[in-house]
């Protein structure tokens, strides 16, 4: 293992090897993200499907990185296996094969058969994972730190919060007894959609870097030769992919975060899932917010879409309303004249995110990994069946699930109605009013001429309202006590009444200088 001194520069050797400050091609890039191991590899898939931070070719480039990752010696395959099955891996498989089926960044993929003759998949962690992956966020962090590189690109995006967020995700991964969880799970959610299939795991052989599974030797699912050759429909195994991904996160509330073209095949007519390491999971709040998020955005409604995104992220010092909504609705708009059908929603999601980062708002983990799967599942379908829009579906499955009948899902999805169901008695201006009063995100956004005079005439003006307030009710007080009272008045009856003299006498002279100030000008 080596030090964090000499990890520094073997990261520098690599960067002159690929000589990335002069001449930094996206194949040069991906070449030396590759030789720069797991950790730079996983940074890799996720810039892959951020094209609103780096140009589409890099993007393409990095995308290479999902499964084509350098395989390990097969001598160490057997090494790590002889360690977490005590030396008795012969005694469990009766075959490995040498060459893996799929090479990723924490580990690789092994074609086996077991004693009994049943063929398996062996899922095998790469050695001192852990360690070289915690080192490497350790060495980035100090250079972003040392650079300011947070400081510089603060506006478009963090690059603190992408690493941290890659390394919770990958520590997660790197314990194969959660993924072998998430399986069982996955399993268990989509039993009884009749063309979902996952892999059945063999518990008694797994651990926490050794997962053992149920071989499925499907077609891939861009292998459209074989799949036309069997005669399946592409636009019906499109339609049930994202039908499928949509009741995944809006009905379960736990989706597969990586659904690319690798971990997914055709098989008897049903679509199987492989790969359950990267996984998400939404709360039942997370879902209702995100429907309600989507269906604000169908609408057109600006002021509940960002009444919704304030009520999910976090926010990074003050927030100003009204850029907000503007920004919002500059996105909205861009699509505005689109029919629903001709929406990319890769364009459509890399625009918001970066609305999102611009504003300083950071959404749940779960949820941009969610949007970062829709991405992925929209380039599936883009390459299956480019006739299937993942964005009428989703508003389909939106409104379906709001109890609409046809006819008003119909209009609704055409013209955009302007008060839901709920609203019929409360204009939308009134209601988005009193949620921002009820959440403490209201804000008067004033433009004025002479703006600190102005502002001072207001902070005087409110203060005097406060003051008029308070008379009024001293006022009040004195009169109450003085009905209910018979001859014997109570102290606190002149304590109102010293008070509602001070308030009165106050509230006059204002008046008075007011007036003497206003004849100067």
């Amino acid at each position: 293992m080596l030090s964090g001194k000499d990890r520094l520069l073997e990261i520098v050797r690599i960067i002159k090897k690929y000589d990335l400050i002069k001449n930094a091609t996206p194949k040069n890039l991906r070449l030396a993200i590759e030789e720069a191991g797991p950790t730079f590899i996983k940074l890799g898939q996720i810039l892959a499907s951020r094209d609103d931070i780096i140009p589409k070719e890099y993007c393409d480039e990095l995308s290479c990185l999902r499964n084509q990752v350098k395989p390990m010696d097969y001598e160490k395959v057997l090494e790590i296996l002889d360690r977490e099955y005590n030396g008795k891996t012969w005694e469990i498989f009766s075959k490995i094969e040498e060459i893996p089926i799929g090479s990723a960044s924490i580990a690789e993929v092994h074609k086996a058969v077991l004693n009994d003759g049943t063929e398996v998949v062996i899922k095998i962690q790469r050695e001192n994972i852990y360690e070289l992956m915690a080192m490497d966020v350790k060495l980035l962090k100090k250079i972003i730190d040392l650079l300011k590189i947070d400081k510089i690109f603060d506006s478009v995006f963090n690059f603190n919060d992408i690493i941290d967020e890659m390394f919770e995700t990958a520590k997660e991964e790197m314990n194969f007894l959660i993924e072998a969880s998430h399986t069982e799970e996955f399993y268990e959610k989509n039993k009884d959609v009749l063309y979902i299939r996952s892999p059945k795991v063999y518990e008694e052989y797994t651990t926490s870097k050794s997962l053992v599974m149920e071989y499925l030797d499907g077609i891939k699912i861009n292998d459209f030769v074989n799949l036309d050759k069997l005669g399946y429909d592409r636009n019906e195994i499109g339609k049930k992919l994202a039908a499928n991904y949509i009741k995944q996160a809006l009905n379960d509330g736990f989706f597969h975060a990586d659904p690319h073209e690798e971990n997914l095949k055709i098989k008897d007519g049903k679509i199987i899932y492989l790969d359950f390491g990267m996984m998400g999971r939404l709360s039942r709040r997370d879902r209702e917010l995100l429907s309600k998020c989507i269906g604000a955005i169908i609408k057109d409604d600006v002021t509940e879409v960002s009444h919704i995104l304030l009520a999910f992220g976090k926010t990074r010092g003050t927030i100003d309303h009204m850029v907000l909504k503007n920004d919002i609705k500059r996105v909205l708009d861009k699509n505005k004249t689109q029919d629903i059908d001709n929406i990319d929603i890769k364009d459509f999601m890399n625009d918001f995110l970066l609305m999102l980062s611009n504003n300083h708002i950071s959404l749940p983990k779960d949820v941009t990994m969610l949007m970062r799967g829709i991405i992925v599942i929209e380039g599936v379908l883009r390459v299956v069946s480019p006739k299937i829009n993942l964005m009428q579906i989703l508003s389909t499955h939106i409104v379906s699930n709001r109890f609409f009948d046809e006819e008003k899902a119909k209009n609704f999805l055409q013209k955009g109605i302007e008060s839901s169901a709920d609203l019929v008695y409360l204009p939308n201006e009134v209601l988005s009013f009193l949620r921002g009063v009820n959440s403490g995100e209201l804000r008067f956004n004033i433009e004025l001429n002479d703006s600190k005079h102005q502002m001072r005439n207001l902070e005087q003006l409110v203060h005097l309202c406060l003051v008029t307030i308070l008379d009024v009710a001293y006022i009040l007080g004195t009169s109450l006590i003085v009905m209910q009272s018979d001859n014997n008045l109570p102290f606190i009856f002149y304590v109102y009444l010293i008070l509602g003299g001070i308030c009165t006498v106050w509230i006059f002279y204002k008046m008075f200088t007011s007036k003497i100030r206003n004849r100067r000008r």
